[in-house]
């Protein structure tokens, strides 16, 4: 376990004048004693004020005051209680003769939380590192003030205050998602990589009617800088294979020359940052976050005695999940659902080149159109699905002196699909299937005017129908069939084929 303890005193009442009082004020003193990379959270049990004359708070605080003397860098920290993040947050850097700084967060939107009348878990992680180069360490005072309602609200008032206000601010219930203990980090998730992935699975009350999901990011490491990230394509062409020597806000040094993307180290991947949620692998929303600077970033010496925005209390993200709660509040959770997706991307390239022709000049024309219709039904055993894709593909070339060439083809790419698994007992089922395969295209030439001349059409099209019989993963029996529709016309090419 790490060096450090908690230990809880109680003041009341405090002074009245301050309005945070009428009620006793809980302190939890925190000491942390060269705390390390890689050790567990430290730990202490936290329970309500059960002895204040009012439990109706209209406001609660958590206030970290932290001290440190001599060296250290900026260090990412968490507070937990629950599991439930209270404050993300960033140490202050030290000099030589010490500092002192304090953080004052507003947390009664946890309100639900904070006053559950059971002993729950409070967990503090700094990721702190003490030695001969690094020898600050930081001693912490964490205190929760609770500051009596003035006007006390009956549940109808409240109730009509929250329906004033469209939605209530509070949350009747908060259900963590971190990551499960022992852990030797704190509890966020730790994303590696474009692919990486992190997430819990979470049982919903059957009477909810809102869900608000709360995201907390931070970037580290290679991605600190993630607004000064270069292309892999710049890296690539002057062979820089290790950009971890940073200066500033990122820097290069020079190791060897790259075959690959694969060897690329420190900062890379571009500027772009993105965070994507999903529910049972469907896109429910994304984050782009607001780019933040620690007490450390870019120059220390920027951030003294002010630090960049948002670096004592990084901000969280609320992505409105309601929409969801129908297909998540389903007897079968994530099984039946209905899905629509839907996509767009226009490419468009003009340039010109010299040649023994003279001046050509091009412009190329790419647009994308993607839609899917996809419908889970029975516990997930019957699936319809109606995807079609548009490519349209176009060219103009112009020479000097001459009218312009062009020339354009438009294709689409279509499945339905429908699919149902019955169960038959005694580990076999019959499996359905119904499929449309289509692939059309059409080409035309296109004069000056803008108007298209067919030049050749294609359509090629199949449907099948399938059964079968499946114990234990085996096909037992079945039959299946497939009609096709194929024809081509144009360049004096007639074909038709069924």
């Amino acid at each position: 376990m790490p060096s450090g303890f908690l230990t809880r005193a109680y003041k009341y009442p405090p002074v009245d004048t301050s309005k945070r009082v009428q009620t006793r004020t809980e302190k939890g003193h925190l000491v942390l004693v060269q705390l390390q990379y890689g050790k567990p959270p430290v730990l202490a049990n936290y329970t309500p004020p059960c002895h204040c004359p009012s439990h109706d708070f209209s406001k609660i605080v958590l206030d970290w005051n932290a001290t440190c003397k001599g060296r250290q860098f900026d260090r990412i920290f968490g507070i937990w209680l629950d599991g439930v993040v209270l404050l993300r947050s960033c140490t202050a850097e030290p000099r030589a003769t010490g500092i002192v700084w304090s953080v004052k967060r507003a947390i009664r939107r946890y309100y639900s939380l904070l006053v559950k009348n059971e002993t729950q878990s409070l967990a503090v992680y700094l990721g702190n590192l003490v030695d001969r180069t690094c020898t600050g360490v930081y001693h912490v005072d964490i205190t929760v003030y609770y500051y009596p309602a003035e006007k006390k609200f009956n549940d109808f008032e409240r109730n009509l205050e929250n329906l004033a206000s469209g939605y209530g601010s509070r949350a009747d219930l908060i259900l963590p998602i971190p990551r499960n203990f022992p852990l030797n980090d704190g509890l966020w998730f730790e994303i590696e990589n474009s692919t990486d992935t992190g997430g819990k699975e979470i049982k919903i009350p059957q009477n909810v009617f809102r869900a608000v999901l709360e995201v907390y990011v931070s970037f580290h490491e290679s991605d600190e800088f993630w607004y000064g990230n270069p292309p892999n394509d710049y890296l690539l062409a002057n062979n820089l294979t290790d950009t971890a020597g940073k200066s500033s806000a990122w820097g290069t040094r020079l190791l060897h020359s790259p075959a690959d993307s694969s060897t690329l180290i420190g900062p890379r991947n571009g500027p772009f940052g993105e965070v994507v949620v999903t529910l049972d692998g469907n896109v429910i929303g994304a984050i782009w976050p607001f780019t933040m600077v620690y007490t450390g970033g870019i120059n220390p010496l920027l951030w003294r005695p002010i630090s960049g925005i948002g670096s004592f209390d990084l901000p969280s993200y609320d992505i409105e999940i309601t929409p969801f709660l129908g297909n998540m509040l389903d007897d079968f959770t994530g099984l039946n659902g209905t899905f629509l997706t839907k996509a767009n991307r226009s490419i468009s390239s003009t340039g010109w080149v010299k040649s023994s022709h003279g001046k050509i000049m091009t412009k190329a024309i790419q647009k994308f159109s993607y839609s899917n219709s996809m419908v889970m039904g029975d516990n997930g055993n019957v699936q319809m699905v109606n995807q079609e894709i548009h490519f349209d593909d176009s060219v103009q070339v112009k020479k000097a002196y001459t009218f312009s060439k062009a020339k354009k083809s438009c294709m689409r790419f279509l499945i339905d699909l429908y699919s149902n698994n019955m169960d038959q007992g005694n580990r076999t089922y019959l499996s359905i299937a119904n499929v449309t395969l289509g692939f059309n295209e059409e080409k035309f030439g296109v004069r000056g005017s803008g108007y298209k001349m067919p030049v050749s059409s294609l359509e090629n099209l199949q449907n099948g129908q399938g059964i079968m019989v499946v114990k234990n993963n085996l096909v037992v029996s079945g039959v299946g069939s497939t009609q096709q529709k194929y024809k081509d016309e144009g360049n004096n090419r007639h074909v038709a084929v069924k």
